[in-house]
């Protein structure tokens, strides 16, 4: 399985952003951080690794303060391979 996830450094830019993806007709949930990830407020979002562009152009639109990253991860069993994109 194959998945975004998206990190912030505050919890208030990760409300912000997912009310913003969900404005725009995106699917998304917000997740306590997986530790494969990076470490950041706990807190990030997470949507299908389809969206990939559509998060990209978002965030750049949006200048959000706080970004840590667009994280591509792909779990395998009990692991999870991950690769930061943006």
């Amino acid at each position: 399985m194959k998945y975004l996830i998206i990190s912030f450094n505050s919890r208030n830019s990760v409300m912000t952003f997912a009310k913003l993806a969900r404005k725009n007709g995106l699917y998304t949930n917000i997740i306590n951080t997986p530790r494969s990830v990076s470490v950041s407020c706990g807190l990030s979002i997470r949507t299908e690794f389809r969206n990939l562009q559509f998060i990209i152009s978002l965030l750049q639109k949006s200048n959000l303060p706080g970004l840590i990253g667009v994280f591509s991860v792909i779990r395998k069993g009990q692991y999870e391979e991950v690769e930061k994109f943006y």
